[in-house]
């Protein structure tokens, strides 16, 4: 059964882990904390798996390739697209967590002075980015930086470094304990499921009650 899955991961990126791992630490809400188990363990890898630091390495440059480009791209991107009616609601959905957060990190800078406002914006993400758990990686972490006004530069800095702590944490258990890490990718990956059904109902049920209140309102005002 190991070799199958062996076997199967190496012809689908034809035996090359150094891009296979780059391209997992691309997909969001798995991202860097689910590529370096993946590329280390010997059931997906077999002899061909990567060192812990090496996939530590690679999957912080996929990882870095995210940050850049969202930071790029993601201000003008929103401005555009959030108020048209058909993709209002991909909108909010992507960005509802960056967009709580953001309003919690705000209110905590509001009655400080302006550089001690970004000093807490960039240690804010920075935490956010660090903690090694899904929903907390670059993507929404990226995006959160924006959303609080941070520069190109500030976002990169801030998302990079709470990015390689998370990493150097996954990568430090899966050091200590290298024949639990196709274990730890599937609990990682099981979370990160349990995330998106928990975000899906919690979208659904927003728009819900907002139809209802709308519906309400009317009612009041007929």
């Amino acid at each position: 059964m190991t070799d199958t899955i062996s076997d199967f991961f190496i012809e689908l990126f034809n035996g090359n882990v150094v891009l296979a791992t780059i391209i997992i630490a691309l997909i969001p809400l798995i991202e860097l904390k689910g590529a370096i188990p993946f590329a280390t363990s010997p059931v997906f890898w077999g002899d061909k798996a990567l060192t812990v630091w090496g996939s530590f390495l690679y999957a912080s440059i996929g990882c870095f390739i995210v940050t850049a480009v969202i930071a790029l791209v993601f201000k003008p991107i929103y401005i555009y697209i959030k108020d048209k009616k058909f993709f209002k609601s991909i909108v909010d959905f992507f960005t509802s967590s960056a967009k709580k957060k953001t309003a919690e990190i705000e209110q905590d800078a509001k009655v400080k002075s302006e550089k001690k406002q970004l000093w807490i914006k960039l240690i804010s993400v920075f935490a956010f980015v660090a903690i090694p758990v899904p929903g907390t990686g670059v993507y929404t972490g990226t995006c959160l930086a924006v959303l609080l006004g941070l520069n190109f530069w500030q976002t990169i800095l801030c998302v990079t470094l709470g990015n390689l702590v998370a990493g150097i944490i996954i990568t430090t258990i899966c050091a200590i304990f290298p024949e639990f890490t196709t274990i730890i990718l599937i609990v990682f990956l099981a979370l990160v499921l349990a995330l998106l059904i928990y975000r899906i109902i919690v979208h659904f049920a927003k728009k819900r009650n907002d139809k209802n209140q709308v519906v309400e309102e009317t009612n009041e005002k007929n």
